[in-house]
């Protein structure tokens, strides 16, 4: 897989809404040309999104582009909210997402129809109940139209970012999770779910891994670069490699 991109200047990296245990963090990304919004959380959340842009003097029509880490219900509720906006998502990604719905939802028995989907749900332990609540919530949740016409649907796999923005792959939470990575001042990785929160124990109520092993192989890939990261579910904060401090393969991190 290929992705383009080339270096801008003068990106700024703005939180809009920061991730909780139940909902995505929304980024606003802003340089001279260009206006982006990266992950639109839950289409409850759509006034919040709007206070939160008025807050910094905006408004919806001022966003140029939308970006989705992926499309878990959390990550893409209000991308219709963004009339003039482009919206750059993965073409495999959203195939996933739709076959997955489409067959949690159609099935008497989801938690057998989720595990083509997701091959490790077994190894969880979780309780069919459970992922029966889950898809409740989720068919209540999920709105393809909220994704946006197609006719706006720019690939990730093909199109190019504005400048100074960077598509990384970074597989595990879902199979074609990429992150964003923008060349601020001080360079920033949206992260989405390839790292739900600076605490790896931190309670966050979102989808198993696809991947498990891939999940965490990502995670501390991003991790290593040292870069600042505004995880999924979480603040912004910047890993600092601390071996004298933490055990090998832990990390300190600062704000």
């Amino acid at each position: 897989m290929c992705y383009h991109f080339s270096m801008s200047d003068n990106w700024t990296v703005q939180p809009l809404l920061v991730g909780t245990g139940y909902s995505s963090s929304c980024t606003l990304l802003i340089s001279r040309m260009h206006r982006v919004i990266v992950d639109t959380g839950l289409s409850l959340q759509e006034s919040d999104l709007v206070r939160a842009l008025r807050a910094k003097g905006l408004e919806p029509a001022d966003i140029d582009l939308v970006v989705n880490t992926h499309l878990h219900v959390d990550h893409c509720g209000n991308n219709t909210l963004f009339p003039r906006a482009a919206i750059c998502l993965s073409r495999e990604e959203r195939r996933w997402t739709l076959a997955f719905y489409a067959a949690i939802f159609a099935a008497r028995a989801p938690e057998l129809a989720a595990q083509e989907f997701y091959p490790e749900l077994a190894s969880h332990g979780l309780k069919a109940r459970t992922i029966r609540n889950v898809t409740r919530m989720a068919r209540a949740l999920w709105d393809p139209v909220r994704l946006g016409a197609e006719d706006r649907f720019r690939w990730l796999e093909t199109a190019d970012l504005p400048a100074g923005l960077e598509v990384l792959p970074t597989p595990g939470h879902t199979p074609h999770h990429v992150s964003i990575r923008v060349a601020a001042a001080e360079p920033v990785v949206v992260a989405g779910d390839a790292v739900l929160h600076e605490d790896a124990e931190a309670q966050v109520h979102t989808m198993i891994p696809y991947a498990r092993a891939q999940y965490l192989a990502t995670r501390e890939a991003l991790l290593a670069r040292g870069e600042r990261i505004v995880p999924g579910h979480g603040p912004a904060f910047r890993p600092v490699a601390s071996p004298a401090a933490t055990p090998p393969g832990g990390r300190t991190s600062r704000p």
